[in-house]
């Protein structure tokens, strides 16, 4: 047991090391001079949000591409409020670039506390340190995990509000806490913090709102319809409110009704046209050129709504290939690669097997800018799918831990099947298949070492302290 700590020390001082030289060897200036992209409509709209801010032009960023400030309209923000904060407040009390290296250096902490999640998770679903150690090594040395903490994105503070949410209430049905007969204490307070997880979660990627559903009827199945109907009813409730805490601001300050956030009927359009996420500018532009959303309009939801509806009205069937390709592809694609920049791995092998097909090809192949990176991404994102899959298999019988997180690695693509589907969209399950990963590569080297011994993988859940 000593060993296995000392083993996971060293993997999360790794895990931060190397968070922290990934965003402090970046330039802080240059994530304000975005080209109009997701970081400087974080940053513009957080500050904005955070200082009370009120609609109108907001000097300073990306003044080469907005000489005349940054159009902020908050009464019509799209997105929940949580991430907005969290880089809005650090600039509010640092300068500029100062508040660029604070919310990376907090983005590199997070990071390593969701190698310890994921070590837990592995943990309790197999009750094997091993498991625990092999998912939190994998995920500390990841370059997808490594680099996404010194992006300014939701997926950092998502992934880690939502591995905790996971995490504590995995642990209380591991303990048989919800079942009917136990005489452990009462879980009032860890479902409420659970609750609370899971609200500000959806109050950063609004997409997670109908997650909870699902867990209340894990609850039933796990507690009973009587025990398990009022824990239920408390889940929902404490995530209630945490959620409505938003709607309530809303209707406050400009007498608008949303839950979580209004991009749905956005990102529903998207996955309709099938060209994929292009910026919310560009989307509008292309809506504008149809003649079908007027400048500066007031109900852009409902047109968006209603110019979906009609795309899937002319085409059902396209509609619905476009659907199941465009999640595909997501998924088959490893979420990170466009970081590197240069060709893509799938075209220089094509080139290559199209082209030369010579050993002094593959060496200028393997050469290429972020050829190496890029191949890791790609060798660790299949890696996890396969193993994953066969982790979830011999997990089976250990269905009341399994159900919250499989639950959770379906939820996200199904939802994800009416809207919009990119890598970046995916990537929050990577961390839930790299937990069965790990469960699976510890029972290959169990098998390894005792092979006349396969099934005895699974221990006593009390072996994990």
């Amino acid at each position: 047991m000593r060993r296995d700590r000392a083993w996971l020390s060293v993997i999360l001082l790794l895990a931060l090391a190397l968070r922290l030289a990934a965003g402090l060897s970046q330039d802080a200036a240059v994530v304000y001079a975005d080209a109009g992209g997701d970081a400087t409509w974080y940053l513009a709209n957080g500050y904005a949000l955070a200082s009370g801010f009120d609609d109108g032009r907001l000097p300073g960023y990306n003044p080469q591409l907005y000489p005349d400030g940054y159009p902020i309209r908050l009464r019509s923000l799209p997105t929940p409020p949580l991430y907005l904060l969290f880089v809005g407040l650090p600039q509010m009390l640092f300068a500029p670039e100062a508040a660029i290296i604070v919310i990376r250096v907090i983005q590199a902490l997070l990071g390593a506390v969701t190698c310890f999640f994921a070590y837990r998770l592995a943990c309790v679903v197999s009750g094997d340190r091993r498991a625990g150690l092999i998912t939190a090594g994998v995920l500390a040395v990841s370059p997808a995990f490594v680099l996404e903490t010194a992006q300014i994105t939701t997926e950092t503070l998502y992934i880690f509000l939502i591995a905790a949410a996971l995490l504590l209430y995995v642990e209380l049905v591991n303990r048989r806490a919800f079942h009917p007969t136990s005489a452990t204490p009462s879980t009032f307070w860890p479902l409420v913090l659970v609750g609370v997880l899971l609200g500000l979660a959806t109050l950063t990627r609004a997409v997670l709102l109908l997650f909870p559903l699902g867990l209340a009827l894990h609850l039933l199945l796990v507690a009973g319809m009587r025990s398990g109907l009022r824990r239920a009813a408390l889940l929902l409730a404490v995530y209630g409110l945490v959620v409505g805490s938003w709607t309530v601001y809303n209707l406050a300050r400009w007498n608008r009704f949303i839950i979580a956030g209004e991009g749905f009927a956005a990102f529903l359009y998207i996955g309709a046209t099938g060209q994929g996420w292009q910026g919310g500018d560009a989307t509008d532009e292309a809506l504008a050129e149809q003649g079908a959303l007027p400048p500066e309009t007031e109900d852009q939801q409902a047109i968006y709504l209603e110019n979906a509806q009609a795309l899937i009205r002319s085409d059902p069937l396209g509609y619905l290939q476009r659907r199941i390709g465009q999640l595909a592809n997501a998924h088959l694609q490893p979420h990170g690669t466009l970081l590197f920049g240069g060709a893509g791995i799938k075209e220089l092998i094509g080139d290559w097997l199209r082209e030369e097909r010579t050993l002094s090809g593959l060496a200028a192949l393997a050469q290429s800018p972020g050829f190496w990176p890029k191949l890791a991404l790609y060798l660790l994102h299949y890696a996890g799918l396969i193993l994953g899959l066969a982790g979830l298999w011999l997990m089976r019988r250990r269905w009341p831990v399994v159900l919250p997180l499989a639950g959770f690695m379906l939820y996200v693509p199904l939802i994800h099947l009416a809207l919009d589907a990119i890598p970046r969209y995916i990537f929050p399950t990577t961390l839930f298949w790299w937990v069965f990963a790990g469960i699976a590569l510890a029972y290959l080297w169990q098998m390894m070492r005792q092979p006349e011994r396969p099934g005895s993988f699974s221990y006593p859940a009390e072996m994990v302290d």
